[in-house]
């Protein structure tokens, strides 16, 4: 038993390193804890509780999101991991979803220094190397070295929480923190090739892109990294593993991220805050390349394995978030955002790299370094602290335009739509229920095409002339608006280019500090119209201006002659209408089209199909009188998904006890 002593020692004083990351980290940001609302209302925190506010109220019927986007499938409003555990919080405590939000997050950001500790002790066993790049991580931020980014943060403030509060990326700061020990368990199961270290890898890969898209990046990049740092002999297999491993995972995960959606995802995201063309992207990937090449050959006996790790995924994040913030050049659609994962590595990179120096030194010498060491991390420790506490100051969230104009549209709109601007639209859906047509993660959106098109025109009304607010009218009412919502932007100011276009034109009905809301004229209270089929939008507009499709769909829904019947939703993606229909009429359903909607006429299946503005169409077999179903059940992609998950997940539990009962039980050979 004596010899576990040196063990056990070690094992105390990790222990107690990683006790004194958490307590510095709580000292900075435990605030964040225990507020529900800060000042920060120009953040994405607000769709986020969105998300999580559906699931309280409509689990486990999540198949429809109707708020965004004029309906999208529940896994296109955004990965879910977070928001189901923020959801499971509300459940646990009664706790509102923005206290569940920051709770969960800032414990996160808390842990996320601690867990890099871990990460970085048990791949080089050097326990104060590792605490120093976590606490470096803990206090400083790399990225403030860039003018992009000093001049949004300064220089001595923390990115990593500013980026978490101010801008409201929850997900991405989740997904990091977590990321340490996904690629510990990627490296236990590439180095060892032990069935349940693969297995813990997959789960935490499936978790990790679940949280956060870019995770899915950042496991491909440091992936490579991890099997570039091995001796070239054992690159083939960790290979094989790692993929064998991220197979599995997507495989798990793909139920909410079916191939669709990341087909969408990879076509709407290089137009997504900025225009990234795939030819420029390519060349600026084919310049990183060689350089990264010659690192890898350059470093390839230098020891240990995680400094060789850390210079590859450093290089790749430096290069990403460099080329964009000093040339602007992208390698990756909205790269900046990678300044995180670039700070994670420098930490990483630093403390291995002083640790070869400091080794050097005399011992006098090493105790003046430990004193400045000590001096500089309390002075930027209370520093980060007074930050951290201004950025998090509670406010009464009651008392702001976003609360009160959400207040007003769900009071008065209920569940009929709404194109809500700027930030307010960001937190409509954290009040209130009203659906809207633009609001939501871009990327995720499969109708990407026509929602931007058309809320840029509605915007802008560029090139529209004296036809600026008939045109946008004309938008809103193909897409089922009642009522417009008109306000500065706290970020990007006027994004109304004419604030004032609809006075006149619509009527005013609510105004107050600074925000307008206009009634949009719809002769039906519905999403549901029935319209001759030649009224129909056939193609997709080539550019917000090409509206004589639409305006002859639109003359068609303010058609008196026609049927003014409501759609009765008993639950998101679940409607019903009873109309009548004639030889050459069909029922227009401004929902977005997806190929799980079905629809049942009279009891008979009717198809479903799509517009040119993508929208749903149901093609009834009804000559008068008719009783229609229309319901998301998620089509086939969906269904297989779904099995392939399960299959995966439960062969996966099968295979693992098996494994374990092998273990135990081995097979004597004679």
């Amino acid at each position: 038993m004596a010899g576990l002593g040196p063990p056990m020692s070690l094992r105390a004083r990790a222990a107690a390193y990683s006790a004194l990351l958490l307590a510095l980290n709580f000292y900075i940001a435990g605030q964040l804890l225990f507020v529900e609302f800060t000042a920060n209302m120009q953040t994405n925190a607000g769709s986020f509780l969105a998300i999580t506010r559906f699931i309280v109220a409509h689990f486990p019927h999540l198949g429809w999101f109707p708020w965004w986007f004029n309906g999208l499938p529940f896994e296109n409003s955004y990965t879910p991991m977070l928001h189901l555990m923020d959801a499971a919080f509300v459940w646990t405590t009664g706790a509102s979803p923005a206290r569940a939000y920051n709770f969960v997050t800032g414990s996160f950001y808390i842990a996320g220094p601690a867990l890099l500790f871990l990460f970085a002790w048990r791949l080089t066993g050097f326990l104060e190397t590792s605490f120093f790049a976590a606490l470096l991580y803990s206090l400083y931020s790399p990225a403030a070295l860039f003018p992009y980014f000093r001049n949004d943060v300064g220089l001595w403030n923390p990115w990593r929480l500013r980026v978490l509060v101010f801008w409201g990326e929850g997900p991405h700061i989740v997904m990091l923190a977590v990321l340490p020990f996904t690629l510990l368990a990627a490296h236990r199961a590439m180095t060892t090739r032990r069935y349940a270290w693969c297995a813990v890898a997959a789960l935490l890969m499936a978790w990790t892109v679940l949280v956060n898209a870019f995770g899915a990046t950042d496991l491909a990049i440091a992936g490579a990294c991890l099997i570039l740092a091995l001796p070239a002999k054992e690159m083939g297999r960790a290979a094989s593993v790692f993929a064998a491993a991220g197979l599995a995972a997507y495989l798990v995960a793909c139920p909410f991220l079916p191939p669709s959606l990341l087909q969408t995802i990879a076509h709407a995201s290089p137009h997504v805050g900025g225009e990234f063309s795939n030819s420029t992207m390519l060349k600026a990937r084919l310049l990183i390349l060689p350089g990264f090449a010659a690192l890898w050959w350059a470093t390839r006996s230098l020891k240990p394995y995680l400094f060789r790790f850390s210079l590859l995924f450093g290089f790749a994040m430096f290069q990403i978030v460099g080329l964009a913030a000093m040339l602007g050049v992208a390698a990756l659609p909205q790269p900046h955002r990678y300044s995180l994962e670039l700070e994670w590595a420098a930490a990483l990179l630093a403390a291995l790299a002083l640790r070869s120096f400091l080794l050097r030194l005399p011992a006098q010498a090493k105790v003046l370094a430990l004193i400045l060491a000590l001096a500089a991390a309390s002075r930027q420790t209370i520093h980060s602290r007074r930050y951290a506490r201004l950025l998090t100051s509670p406010i009464d969230v009651t008392q702001t335009m976003d609360y009160k104009a959400a207040k007003w549209l769900g009071a008065n709109l209920g569940d009929l739509r709404a194109f809500v601007s700027g930030e307010t639209g960001t937190w409509l859906n954290a009040f209130v229920d009203t659906p809207q047509m633009n609001s939501g993660h871009q990327p995720f959106d499969p109708n990407f095409d026509v929602d931007a098109e058309a809320a840029f025109t509605i915007y802008t009304g560029m090139n529209a002339g004296s036809r600026d607010a008939e045109i946008a009218l004309l938008w809103l009412k193909a897409f089922g608006c009642h009522a417009v919502h008109v306000a500065r932007s706290r970020l990007y100011l006027d994004v109304f280019w004419n604030p004032h276009k609809f006075d006149g034109v619509l009527p005013l009905l609510w105004r107050q500090g600074g925000h307008s809301i206009y009634g949009v004229p719809e002769r039906v209270r519905s999403l549901a119209h029935v319209v001759p089929e030649n009224a129909l939008v056939r193609r997709r507009p080539v550019n917000g201006l090409d509206v004589a499709e639409i305006a002859r769909y639109v003359a068609a829904l303010d058609d008196p002659s026609l049927p003014a019947d409501e759609m009765k939703w008993s639950r998101p993606g679940r409607g019903h209408i009873d109309t009548t229909l004639h030889s050459g009429q069909v029922i227009s359903v401004q929902s977005a089209y997806d190929p799980g909607w079905v629809a049942f006429a009279n009891g008979k299946p009717a198809k479903v199909a799509k517009d040119g503005l993508g929208l749903s169409v149901i093609l009834a077999d009804c000559q008068g009188p008719c009783s229609v179903d229309f319901a998301f059940e998620g089509g086939r992609e969906r269904i297989i998904c779904r099995l392939l998950s399960a299959a995966t997940f439960f062969g996966g539990l099968i295979a693992l006890f098996a494994v374990f009962k092998k273990a135990r039980h081995p097979v004597l050979q004679p």
